[in-house]
Formats: structure tokens, sequence, C-alpha cells
């Protein structure tokens, strides 16, 4: 029994032209080799997809869906930018939820780096000291040893 390929995606909206590279893609750079792209979509992408899935019947916005390798969290998304009026505002600033450092945070938070830094060299350097105390020490019981048993073998 021969099995058949399905058949091609039908797509009222082509996904290529809404997908965008990347510029480390563009530059030879790969920083997620190996994984799948991450996908953007254009806003008009977005529209015709929200659109479409308004219009479909209840039984088939599953369909669109997959067929678009979408989740139903996309569209909800997406809905209520186009409701707030944001669907096609850039995302300039901070990340939502983070407030803006003022120069003086971000300099304290860059010395207290720092601090974390060198007091784990210390940290580091005091192991090490302790290691070659402890060598020494050893080093030391060993000469004592060796010159009893040469005071020893002498008389």
């Amino acid at each position: 029994m021969t099995t058949t390929a399905p058949p091609p995606r039908e797509s009222t909206v082509t996904p290529d032209a809404a997908l965008t590279p990347s510029a480390a893609d563009e530059a030879g750079v790969a920083p997620r080799a190996g994984r799948s792209a991450r996908r953007s979509f254009t806003t008009e992408y977005k529209r015709a997809i929200v659109a479409e899935y308004d219009a479909a019947p209840v039984g088939s916005k599953g369909a669109v869906l997959r067929r678009e390798r979408l989740y139903d969290s996309h569209v909800t998304e997406w809905r209520a930018q186009m409701t707030a009026g944001t669907l096609g505002a850039s995302r300039h600033g901070p990340r939502p939820g983070r407030t803006a450092r003022t120069p003086e945070q971000a300099e304290i938070a860059q010395l207290r780096k720092q601090v974390a830094a060198l007091e784990k060299t210390v940290t580091d350097r005091d192991s090490q000291l302790a290691q070659a105390r402890d060598a020494l020490d050893v080093l030391g019981k060993g000469v004592a040893f060796l010159e009893a048993l040469s005071s020893r073998n002498a008389s």
C-alpha cells in the first residue's frame, strides 16, 4: 500500500512575506544554530490572520491556526493589540514590567557586580593560601621527621 503526501497548504495570506530574517542571520552569524528560527510577523499579516480567524465558521477556526502554525493565544493577543491600537507600535524602551534605571542606579548595579567579582577573587585566593599553608605544614613535618631520623642514625 502506498501513502500519498498531504496536499500543500493553502493560505489566503503569504507567511513567507510576513517573516523577517534577523540581522544575525543576514550577517552569517547563527546564535541559535541547530534550532528553529524565531518567527516574527508583520502588522498586515497579523491583521489578515485575525480577520480570517474571526470570519471562519466555528468548527474550522482550529484549521486556520494549524495551517499557519499558530496558537489561539497569538490571535487573542493580536486582537487585544488591535483593540488597544498598539498592534503596529514598536517596542522601544525597557521591557514591560521593568522600570528604567537612573544613571545612579546603573552605576550602583555595576559597582555591586565589581564588588561581587572582587569578593570572589579574594575568597579564591584565601582558599589557595590556605592550601599552600597546609602544604608547607606537611612539608615542615616531613623535614622534621627526616632530621629526627638523620640525628638518630648519626648517634
